[in-house]
């Protein structure tokens, strides 16, 4: 797998971290990102020792607002860079004063994360998911990350339609705390509905050079979910999304 590849939990959704650690293992796969429902249901503490015992290297960690606190904890124990979230709908409240209390709320937060050496990072979220977002594009993002002193997500299932993207993120590429991969059919109007890479219409390869262009030196976190993913299995389409995503990376010149 490329260095530069990982692949987080997401991927294999309705799988348990047992059953992820061993498909990983199979699969060579020694770089991840991990969701907090996953370690939540192991418990945190076994979930802990089981992933310090695998000696895996965690690319980032992703939790809803009302867990962030043992998030964030366990993030800082087993030397997670990032923690990444979404705001939280702001239901009818106009954006300007859902950010306002969005960056209120998650001062002390921030705060903590500093201490433990974790970086909380926002993530965008598909115009679809009002229901747990109301930031939906990487500007909107990066505005609000500014008012939070926080990071953010770039990822390509939410972003690759964006006006003026590789200029934004030239421009604030300090705040790109991770970048995900993945790939859409376009005709597709249900989601969670992804494709493995390369089997899409999102233009992947030249996606990750804008990020490498824009001096992005993190990892590429693979995130395939949906009705697709599960049809076709989770180990086919994670390893058929990790050897086209590092022979892309490979072509880009990427190390």
């Amino acid at each position: 797998m490329h260095p530069r590849l990982s692949v987080n939990a997401i991927c294999s959704m309705k799988q348990s971290l047992e059953d992820d650690l061993t498909l990983w293992a199979d699969l060579g796969i020694d770089n991840v990102g991990l969701i907090s429902p996953k370690l939540e249901l192991a418990g945190w503490d076994a979930a802990r020792q089981v992933i310090l015992d695998a000696g895996l290297s965690i690319s980032s960690m992703s939790c809803y607002r009302d867990g962030i606190v043992p998030s964030l904890e366990f993030a800082g124990a087993i030397g997670t860079p990032v923690l990444y979230v979404i705001t939280g709908s702001a239901g009818s409240t106009p954006w300007e004063e859902a950010a306002e209390r969005f960056c209120e709320e998650m001062a002390s937060h921030v705060a903590r994360g500093k201490e433990l050496g974790v970086r909380i990072a926002l993530e965008p979220t598909n115009p679809l998911r009002t229901d747990v977002s109301f930031v939906h594009c990487v500007r909107d993002a990066i505005d609000l990350a500014v008012m939070a002193d926080m990071g953010v997500v770039v990822d390509f299932y939410s972003s690759w339609y964006e006006r003026g993207l590789d200029e934004l993120v030239c421009k604030h590429i300090e705040l790109v705390g991770l970048v995900q991969i993945c790939d859409y059919k376009l005709g597709t109007f249900d989601m969670p509905n992804r494709s493995a890479i390369g089997d899409g219409d999102i233009p992947v390869e030249r996606m990750i050079g804008l990020m490498l262009d824009a001096g992005y030196e993190g990892p590429f976190d693979l995130e395939i979910l949906g009705p697709r993913i599960e049809a076709a299995g989770y180990r086919a389409s994670i390893a058929s999304s990790i050897e086209r995503a590092g022979e892309m990376l490979s072509r880009l010149g990427a190390i």
